[in-house]
């Protein structure tokens, strides 16, 4: 009898879908229990509705049994006389005794369409945990190719029609909506976990013109742009509202990581939204969370640009307190500092703890490229240079030889990692040059190429051999640059003095003024450098008249500052009598320290403190190096540099600082 009477509703369900002609209006998301409710209908409204009889409603879905206008037959499984073998499975079961049949598990099935098809066949039989579990296992298997798939499924489920795909997925995913408010906490972040990863999928894998699930399962879970489904996943964010009081931290942490994916925030009446909920119930229970649980959390916050403070503080001060760094796996330590350092919310004992922990290890094999990139970049960004750890991970990457396995946006947020701290590492900076130069076709994206040349060039490392090969590629990223990655470009190749006129054309001017109006006052200070160098050096064409003078207005307009170092050694220049002259601004626009006299010539004088150079090196930073280049070549005027390591070694002592400059500049002794 219960058999009968599940065949009966289902079939009687399927007819439905068939014979019902569309109908319009608006979308509801409520269900009130006890009374007569609503079906869930969360895809595109062309093809469904909601009806009010208690049943859901799939309008023009094709059935999958024989192809024939009658009322379908009012039996299931292995009693079904049909030429469509899909419908008899290979799955064995019991009914003696009345029992249910026992539903398979989804991680014995082993392609997307044994997914889809058994999930079907046993859904009145399956609890909401059963169904849940459907859609994690959809996303894993979409990750694999389809032929490996096939190779290990082991059923015999024949070749799924795209017309029987599709009745299938609907009313699979009709069930997952309609009884998500009945799942518990896991049921529910498993669902929405597995619905954001197969979104991600299907965005990350692009349109495809072949008819299967992906086509189906994008008019489910995404919209027209390929974005995600908002109103699937506001409906899911709302299901868990009256659950979070249930929550554990795994599944806040799930839940959390799931929209990070899709990278959607739901927001409520009330003015608050998902992530703040999630937060305030995380504060809570923070001691539950493992370290997995901990990196995925912080990372889904950063993610989508939520630093909740008192989150990260919380969060943090568990992960000092509780000090079992051993505990994080390399992703999860990795993970763990990026989110802090992209949410802006730097927790510098949680830094100092993790650097010294890193630090402390025997090898850092167990580290994936990415993850050795993401640690440098987190600490360069919070400005937090951990001298010893970026040396330990330099030194890794240069002796294990393992740049290969880099990927171009990994090298160059690597050098751009050093670069921001200041921290110079010559043979690191010597492999990835190295390496970028071989497989500089693979540098598609704006933003790695930008940051490499950037990179080398804020170094004072102008390495003629990589600057020259990656002039085509630069080209080929220029109209997907932001005004940043232009302005960085040109500056990089300004500092390098290597010609790319193939580069700095007409197309790329154009692109520079079709942006004028986002340049902000650092970009239009490189531009200038560039102008300068393009114009007064190479003889090439430079910006157009408008926008030079608003780059020469800016570059001039900064406002000079005098150290104690500079008015030290001012005041010895006027102590030998070379009456000097401060701050003196010249045609290029640059400004120079002070400006003497000497045998009939003027000499310009740079005070270089540690300001100019690399860390605390004695290595000139990009930007000194132009400026030593440029002075002479365009004011006519000879600069000499008064650094300031050579300042302390001659102490306090005036005569002795005296006799210094006389040297430098070979000028005469009174006596």
């Amino acid at each position: 009898m219960w058999r009968c009477r599940q065949a009966v509703q289902t079939t009687a369900q399927r007819w439905l879908r068939r014979n019902t002609s569309p109908s319009s209006g608006s979308q509801q998301f409520a269900r009130a229990p006890h009374q007569q409710h609503f079906s869930v209908r969360l895809y595109n409204t062309s093809a469904c509705s909601i009806t009010a009889s208690g049943q859901s409603s799939l309008l023009n879905r094709p059935s999958i049994l024989a192809g024939s206008d009658s009322h379908p037959s009012l039996v299931r499984y292995g009693d079904v006389k049909t030429s469509n073998p899909l419908l008899i499975t290979s799955h064995t079961f019991s009914t003696r005794g009345g029992k249910r049949p026992r539903v398979p598990q989804m991680r014995d099935l082993h392609s997307v369409e044994e997914v889809i098809m058994t999930a079907y066949e046993y859904l009145n039989d399956m609890s909401r945990r059963d169904i849940s579990a459907v859609w994690p296992r959809i996303a894993l298997l979409m990750t694999k190719p389809q032929s490996k798939q096939r190779g290990k499924s082991s059923h015999n489920t024949g070749k799924l029609s795209f017309d029987d795909m599709e009745h299938m997925l609907y009313t699979i995913f009709d069930d997952t909506t309609d009884g998500i408010k009945r799942c518990d906490m896991r049921g529910l972040t498993e669902t929405t976990l597995g619905m954001a990863k197969i979104a991600k999928t299907l965005r990350q894998q692009g349109k495809s013109k072949r008819e299967d699930s992906r086509v189906i399962l994008r008019r489910l879970l995404l919209s027209k742009d390929m974005k995600s489904n908002e109103k699937l996943f506001q409906f899911l964010a709302g299901a868990s509202m009256d659950k979070f009081d249930r929550f554990d931290a795994r599944y806040l942490s799930n839940l959390a990581y799931a929209y990070a994916l899709i990278d959607y925030v739901p927001e409520f009446d009330d003015g608050s939204d998902l992530f703040d909920h999630i937060a305030m119930n995380a504060v809570d229970v923070r001691a539950e969370f493992n370290a997995q649980e901990l990196s995925n959390m912080m990372w889904a916050y950063a993610t989508v640009d939520k630093p909740h403070a008192a989150l990260f503080e919380a969060m943090g001060d568990h992960i000092v307190e509780s000090n079992r760094f051993d505990r994080f796996k390399p992703q999860e330590l990795s993970n763990t500092v990026w989110a802090f350092a992209t949410a802006g919310t730097p927790h510098p004992k949680l830094l100092e703890k993790v650097a010294n922990h890193i630090v402390s290890l025997d090898s850092l094999d167990r580290f994936k490229p990415q993850e050795l990139s993401n640690t440098v970049w987190a600490y360069a960004t919070v400005q937090v240079p951990k001298h010893k750890l970026l040396e330990k991970v330099a030194n890794h990457i240069v002796e294990s030889a393992s740049l290969g396995r880099f990927k171009p946006q990994e090298l160059s947020n690597t050098v751009w990692a050093y670069a921001t701290a200041r921290v110079h590492h010559p043979e690191l900076f010597q492999r990835v040059a190295e390496a970028a130069i071989q497989r500089k076709t693979e540098f598609s994206k704006s933003q790695a190429v930008a940051n490499l040349l950037w990179s080398y060039s804020t170094m004072g490392i102008t390495n003629k051999k990589l600057f020259s090969s990656f002039v085509t590629t630069a080209s080929k990223v220029i109209d997907s640059c932001t005004n940043q990655e232009l302005s960085n470009i040109a500056w990089s190749y300004a500092v390098a003095d290597v010609d790319a006129a193939p580069l700095f054309n007409d197309h790329f001017i154009k692109k520079c003024v079709e942006k004028e109006d986002g340049f902000e006052i650092e970009h239009l200070f490189q531009l200038h450098q560039w102008h300068l160098w393009q114009t007064k050096e190479m003889s090439h064409s430079g910006l157009p008249v408008d926008l030079q003078e608003r780059c020469y207005n800016v570059f001039i307009s900064e406002e000079p500052r005098v150290s104690k170092f500079q008015e030290d050694v001012v005041a010895q220049l006027s102590s030998i009598g070379l009456d000097p002259k401060e701050e003196v601004l010249f045609d290029s626009g640059y400004r120079i320290d002070a400006l003497v006299e000497v045998n009939g010539n003027q000499v310009g004088i740079e005070v270089d403190g540690p300001y100019h150079f690399i860390g605390k090196g004695r290595s000139p930073l990009g930007r000194t190096v132009l400026k030593r280049r440029q002075v002479p070549l365009i004011d006519g005027i000879e600069l000499v540099s008064v650094p300031y390591w050579k300042w302390d070694e001659v102490g306090k002592d005036q005569a002795k600082k005296q006799e210094y400059l006389r040297n430098l500049l070979s000028v005469k002794s009174d006596k």
